[in-house]
Order: C-alpha cells, then structure tokens, then sequence
C-alpha cells in the first residue's frame, strides 16, 4: 500500500471521516462528527491489542525469552483468531501496556466530560501499528478580525512499542481547511501519555495536558497575530520560501526545476483571497499560509492531478509536516 492505511482482512480501509477536512477521503464517511464509539466502528478499529510472550527455538523446542514481548492485533476471522504482529523488529518489556483503540478514543469524553460528538477523522497506519485521531475542541480563533482558526487535537498511539500516546495541537485555517504549524517553545513533540501504569494514571497524565492546550493555542494565536505586523516585499517573501521550504540551487547558482516549480506554486497563492483578508497582504501571515496552502494543497498533488494518501499523511505525520513547523519558526523569526 502506497498510501500505508491499513486494511481489514476484506480490504476496507480502517480510517473514517466527517466534514470537509484536509485528508485522503478513503474510508468511511460519517454524517457529522463522531463520537469515540461511532468512529471506533465506522473507522474498522474496533479490535484488541494483546502483548504476548516472544519464543526463542532451541534444540529443546521453543524457550521463553524473560521479559521480552511482542504485541499483536487480534483478528476474528468468522471465529478463527489470527494475531497480526505490529512491532516487528522491536519488542517491548515487561512494563509496556498497550492502549487499546477505545481508551485512545474515549478518554476525549473522558477528558472533557462530554459525551458529544467532536471526532473528524480517525484511522490506523501499517497493520495497525500507529492508530490516530483527529478531535475538534470548542471555539476558535479569530485573527485579524476574519481569520477563523479551528482548534485540534491529534492523538497518536503507537502499538509497536516505538513510542508513547501523543497529543499534538493542530489548527486548521477553516478558509482553506490548511494544517498549521504549532512548534510551541519546549513542546514540538506534543505532549507524551507512556503505556506504562494504570490506566486511571494515564489519564490524569492526559487530564493534565489537555489542561494545557487552551492556554497554548491562546499563546499560538497571539504569536499568530504578530505576524500580521510583518511588513515583507517580494525579495523578503522569496527569502522567505527558499529558507522555509529548503529549496536547492545548481551548480551555476540557479534554483533547481524542481525548487523554481515549487517556488512559483508558493507565490502564486499570495494574491488569492484567501491570502488577502482584511489587509494580510504583504505580511508573514500571508506568507507563511501561503506555504502551508501549498503543501496541503499542492504538493500533495501527483502529476496527473489525483491527491497522494502518502503525501496527506506526511503533510500530518511526517516531512511535510516537519516542513510546516519550520515555517512557523521562520515566520517567528522575522518578529524579533
């Protein structure tokens, strides 16, 4: 699978969605925001995750290795149970819990003391491996007075033992449904939930982050405001682009045809409306969403026009993402 969603046994793709939101649109379509429960059903992730003892074989026959695991998706196929290895190459230990798909999911009523509907997108990678889901939190952010930005949180558990449940903030420009950066001071790696403890422990952990998350996305917003005090021209907004995107030059000093494309994507996107509300021409805003349209947008595009799921989920997980969050910084920068 090029795009890396993972599959049932049938071949339904065990991701759902609801809305207009910047993603692959396989899968279920919900008609509205789901509940944990809805998405947990709708997205084909309703499975369990065992850790079970790993085997060495001797001459004897097979030996326990003491204190070493692998975990497995559990797999009901028409009473037959088939267990599907998620953490090959890397086993886990003896205190390593696993998260199973409902609490991951359900902890958002849990946590916010609600049993409305607030999930937007939800899926596994792999074979099940690395499991997500996209929540919406109540209000938004306004900037420059039109500017409407959702506030997200994504949440990824890991069940291959590569790493903890993370929460990450992630808002979205609702004007062109962007992913924007949030690389807050000390935290660019979200917020980390370990499977280790109880499962109560775990979520007072969670409990404590997402206390946090308003008073961050107020912080975001305000820095997002600055950059509307960013005065750049066009040599600036060039800089600006080739910094941000990492873009290379040849040997005789030019952009390469691949950068020159992308350079002209980028700034073609300033002039359109929705990188002009309200006077944001000119400014950082207006550069630094220029970028993050792009690659949401643009760059995640194929040659002939279809969208790439591998490229959507870098532009969420991965490189394109890392690229976005460079953005932001340098967009920071330019405030200081």
């Amino acid at each position: 699978m090029a795009h890396n969603l993972a599959q049932t046994k049938n071949g339904q793709y065990m991701t759902a969605w609801a809305g207009d939101t910047p993603w692959h649109r396989l899968g279920q379509q919900a008609d509205g925001l789901m509940t944990a429960t809805e998405a947990l059903i709708a997205a084909n992730l309703d499975w369990l995750v065992e850790k079970r003892p790993l085997y060495n074989q001797t001459e004897n026959g097979p030996e326990v290795v003491p204190d070493t695991y692998g975990v497995f998706r559990k797999e009901d196929d028409d009473g037959t149970i088939n267990w599907i290895p998620l953490n090959r190459g890397t086993a886990v230990g003896r205190v390593w819990k696993p998260f199973q798909n409902i609490e991951s999911m359900d902890f958002l009523d849990e946590l916010c003391q609600t049993q409305e509907a607030k999930i937007e997108v939800c899926g596994a990678l792999g074979k099940g491996e690395k499991v997500w889901v996209l929540a919406k939190l109540p209000e938004s952010i306004i900037i420059n007075g039109v500017d409407k930005i959702d506030k997200y949180i994504l949440i990824v558990n890991s069940h291959d033992g590569s790493g903890s449940l993370k929460i990450f903030l992630t808002p979205i420009r609702v004007v062109c449904a962007n992913t924007l950066a949030m690389a807050m001071k000390g935290r660019t790696g979200g917020y980390n939930i370990r499977h280790t403890g109880k499962l109560h422990d775990r979520l007072e952990a969670a409990r404590e982050a997402l206390q946090l998350v308003n008073t961050d996305f107020i912080e975001w917003g305000e820095q997002a405001q600055s950059l509307l005090e960013v005065k750049m021209n066009e040599n600036d907004m060039e800089s600006y682009f080739i910094d941000s995107l990492g873009l290379t030059f040849n040997d005789k000093g030019d952009l390469t045809t691949r950068s020159s494309n992308m350079l002209s994507t980028v700034k073609g996107l300033l002039g359109n409306e929705k990188n002009s509300l309200n006077g944001m021409s000119g400014t950082a805003w207006a550069a630094y969403n220029a970028v993050t349209e792009a690659i949401d947008h643009n760059f995640t595009r194929l040659a002939n026009g279809e969208v790439s799921k591998k490229r959507m989920e870098s532009a969420l997980f991965g490189t394109y993402n890392r690229t976005k969050q460079k953005a932001w910084v340098k967009a920071m920068e330019l405030t200081q």
